[in-house]
């Protein structure tokens, strides 16, 4: 560590955790110590450009459909000895991979049971995405509707790709900074994408985390 800064060199640590070459508990660490240090955060800032240059350079890769086919039917037929494994109806560890950032492609249809479900606040796990510090915890899934709705969390710095909307998409901003382009969303802000309609690059500087419904399959770019 450095004389006047508790866990190491600070654009040495953004420099990881934008690329992603940071374990689980070192990033979970990292992201802890950011909420109460300005400097972390404004390397991370100062690193945005880049961030967002590479990924418009990725290519972005579609599954084929029967990917997303083939992952509903291994996770509806999981044995009942597997259920502690993972939340309801979320990916199982390592099949988020084969899809990228777009994990609830994967997440079955919530079941009928009554006129009202509650999720209660503990319940749920957060899911990886693929994308460092941005994770995704599933709150409803309705197949027949092509929608869910889930909220996402976003670490400070980080960045979710251009991506083409099959459906609405509604995002409701529950706290932090949202980006996208010169436009800056915040707490109690929201923002509605038609179907058809493209969004560019959203970023957050100090973190954020989201209410999103959105489509089942709408299609990096």
């Amino acid at each position: 560590m450095t004389q006047d800064h508790p866990i190491g060199d600070p654009g040495e640590l953004a420099a990881l955790y934008a690329a992603g070459a940071m374990t689980d508990e070192q990033a979970a660490e990292f992201e802890a110590h950011l909420a109460d240090c300005e400097r972390c955060i404004a390397e991370l800032r100062r690193l945005d450009p880049a961030v967002l240059e590479l990924l418009q350079a990725v290519e972005p890769v579609i599954p084929d459909a029967r990917v997303r086919d083939t992952l509903l039917a291994r996770v509806s037929a999981a044995p009942a000895s597997q259920a502690g494994t993972h939340a309801e109806g979320a990916s199982p560890r390592g099949e988020w991979a084969a899809l990228g950032p777009q994990v609830w492609k994967a997440w079955a249809a919530d079941q009928a049971g009554g006129d009202l479900l509650i999720r209660r606040g503990g319940e749920g796990a957060w899911e990886p995405t693929g994308i460092a510090g941005i994770e995704v915890r599933r709150l409803f899934v309705d197949e027949e509707r092509n929608q869910m709705t889930a909220l996402v969390r976003m670490a400070a710095g980080t960045s979710y790709p251009r991506h083409l909307h099959n459906g609405p998409e509604e995002c409701y901003v529950l706290q932090g900074d949202l980006h996208l382009g010169d436009t800056v969303l915040r707490a109690g802000d929201y923002q509605r994408a038609a179907p058809g309609s493209r969004h560019g690059v959203q970023s957050t500087s100090a973190g954020c985390l989201l209410l999103i419904v959105s489509s089942l399959t709408d299609e990096l770019e």
